[in-house]
């Protein structure tokens, strides 16, 4: 059995070779790793090639992605290989040591559903097709704000309560959830599905995942398997990572409007809420549409208390991310809906 690792990215010189060590380092070393170069602007490249140079070795390959996005990316890197097995990585990333190994042990009932186990099962009537594991979120700078950010993300205010995102959280070692991260997956899966879509430039993961489960396959989160991810360091670069995840959520929903999850319906109400109540203040005045106006903002202020009391974080700076993951996310999605996918939001990486 033949397993490669794909990886979409643009512009990860901070990471792609912290990236490229672990990866040449797991416990069961991947047959490929290609890094599919989505038309970076920084040293992503170069330091790739460098890397190549101090490691000869056929591991890794550098392909050129055609710039339109993960998708894309990860389309271009699975023709590029004929392995039968495929995990995914991020370049804003680093997976354990033994993430292949892992991935591959609880794949194993996909791959050959008539062989016994004795590993639990997250349900006995559906093929595994995507298995993946949890993030440990990490600040991406050194600073009081990214922090702060990394703490959000991984809080059920600011994930909506992903299960992949709560590494803290009680449960069974694999369950059936309806998406993962980085998945591992048989090639004929992809092949099924008719890969990923690449009308997407964001949520492509997601989709992958959704389409996997209404092809008869199940995806599996095991909480076994891990990567630390980098989260954003800045508010603004924030802001634009969670408007494009709202932007192409929409664009998702018009492919297939069963793909909402409940959690993500508030979100989408946050900016309509804000203008709306503020509105009304202004052309009502009065301690009603005051208070109502205040709701809002209480609530962020609140939630940043509950993040930095457990993260042990600026409060301040907890509320500020929070606000900045709600209203950025949900600018995105009606972006998305006034729009439509003509035009995309800018991309800084994938």
């Amino acid at each position: 059995m033949k397993v490669a690792v794909v990886v979409p990215c643009r512009n990860e010189a901070a990471h792609i070779s912290g990236l490229l060590d672990a990866l040449a380092g797991q416990t069961r070393v991947p047959d490929e790793i290609l890094i599919v170069d989505d038309e970076s602007t920084d040293d992503t490249a170069d330091l790739v090639r460098a890397w190549q140079v101090v490691h000869p070795t056929p591991l890794v390959r550098l392909i050129d992605g055609p710039g339109q996005g993960p998708g894309p990316a990860m389309n271009a890197g699975i023709r590029a290989t004929d392995a039968d097995v495929i995990m995914r990585m991020d370049g804003h990333a680093v997976p354990s040591w033994d993430y292949l190994e892992r991935s591959l042990d609880a794949l194993a009932p996909g791959l050959k559903p008539w062989v016994s186990t004795d590993k639990p099962r997250a349900s006995s009537n559906l093929q595994i097709g995507v298995v993946g594991g949890i993030w440990r979120v990490v600040p991406g700078a050194d600073t009081p704000v990214a922090r702060a950010i990394a703490a959000v993300v991984s809080h059920p205010l600011g994930s909506g309560g992903a299960g992949y995102r709560s590494p803290r959280a009680q449960g069974p070692e694999r369950t059936s959830v309806e998406t993962v991260p980085f998945g591992t997956f048989p090639r004929t899966v992809w092949e099924r599905i008719g890969g990923f879509d690449e009308s997407l430039a964001a949520n492509e993961d997601f989709d992958f995942n959704y389409r996997a489960r209404r092809a008869g396959f199940e995806v599996v989160l095991d909480r076994r398997i891990s990567a630390t991810y980098f989260s954003r360091p800045t508010l603004r670069t924030l802001a634009r990572q969670y408007f494009r995840y709202g932007f192409w959520k929409l664009q998702m929903l018009r492919k297939d409007p069963r793909a909402i999850h409940p959690r993500q319906l508030p979100p989408a109400m946050v900016l309509p809420w804000i203008l709306t109540t503020c509105g009304a203040m202004v052309l009502v005045p009065g301690l009603f549409t005051g208070s109502v106006a205040l709701v809002y903002p209480l609530i962020v202020l609140s939630g940043g208390l509950i993040v930095a009391v457990g993260r042990r974080v600026s409060p301040l700076a907890a509320s500020a991310a929070i606000a900045t993951v709600h209203v950025a996310w949900s600018a995105g999605f009606w972006a998305g809906v006034t729009q439509g996918a003509s035009r995309r939001p800018s991309r800084s990486g994938t």
